[in-house]
């Protein structure tokens, strides 16, 4: 897949690859002579507004989307290549990472996936953003579906943004459906200011929901609730980095990449403490 970065604004190439078990997610700088970057807390690194992995001082960042598609479709092993820095934006959600795995399809390996439910529940945050992560043991949702269910809250404080909740089993059907669509976005009054900083560069109208009072600037939405679901759709994303397939009942309140990851490193945390 070719296009352009969201952040960055670079043109850039992206090659799903196959990996043995056991591999996880690995990504590939191949601008860097093929330096690799695993996908694992301990390489996250504190940005705002998107998830940054590095490794012996080589990054790669917004990468939540494509670990989000990767994870929602019961992938568990995948070599990520990149071109640049970060990934091509498509149109700002999952969908085109999604139509890559399934244009190349999914092989079952002969190997136990590594499945992690929580030994106790972990919450970050405060009364007004949250995220807790419990133990549940009640959606499997057969052999690619995992046991991840999420319920995220947004809550922007406008009123052409009403305070939503959605939750859904992460499954294969219900991300390439449901989830995996939901485009990223941005509020009108936060744009100009947003790009003043350095972000969306590579950003437009047809890759970012700019949300006016009018509703989306030269779109529309897919959902009533695309907003939310995009939202839930990035933290999929972000506790994909742990790792894990995860047994767990995840619920959010207004959470960002911060908060997600606080989480992710705290499972991983408590992973390599029962093993």
């Amino acid at each position: 897949m070719t296009g352009i970065s969201l952040h960055e604004g670079h043109d850039v190439t992206l090659t799903l690859k196959p990996a043995a078990a056991d591999t996880g997610y690995v990504l590939v700088r191949t601008d860097r002579g093929g330096a690799r970057i695993r996908v694992h807390p301990d390489n996250i690194q504190e940005v705002q507004r998107r998830t940054l992995l590095m490794e012996s001082g080589v990054e790669v960042h917004t990468v939540e989307h494509v670990l989000a598609a990767l994870y929602g479709l019961g992938v568990d092993n995948a070599v990520i290549e990149l071109s640049a820095p970060e990934p091509p934006a498509g149109d700002g959600s999952s969908k085109a990472f999604v139509e890559l795995v399934r244009e190349a399809g999914i092989v079952e390996l002969d190997a136990d996936r590594p499945e992690f439910t929580p030994t106790e529940s972990i919450e970050v945050g405060d009364e007004k953003v949250s995220i807790k992560v419990e133990p549940f043991d009640g959606a499997q949702g057969g052999p690619n579906g995992g046991g991840l269910v999420v319920n995220y809250t947004l809550d922007y404080g406008v009123p052409f943004m009403p305070r939503t909740t959605v939750e859904f089993a992460v499954t294969p059907e219900n991300f390439e459906q449901q989830i995996g669509p939901a485009r990223t976005f941005c509020l009108e009054k936060e744009a100009q200011m947003l790009q003043a900083m350095g972000f969306g560069k590579g950003a437009n109208t047809q890759n970012t929901l700019v949300v006016s009072p009018n509703g989306p600037l030269e779109n529309t939405l897919r959902f009533d609730d695309e907003y939310a679901r995009h939202k839930l759709l990035d933290v999929i994303g972000d506790l994909a980095v742990t790792g894990l397939r995860l047994n767990a009942k995840v619920t959010a309140v207004k959470s960002g990449h911060s908060q997600n990851q606080q989480v992710a490193k705290a499972l991983r945390k408590q992973y390599e403490e029962s093993r």
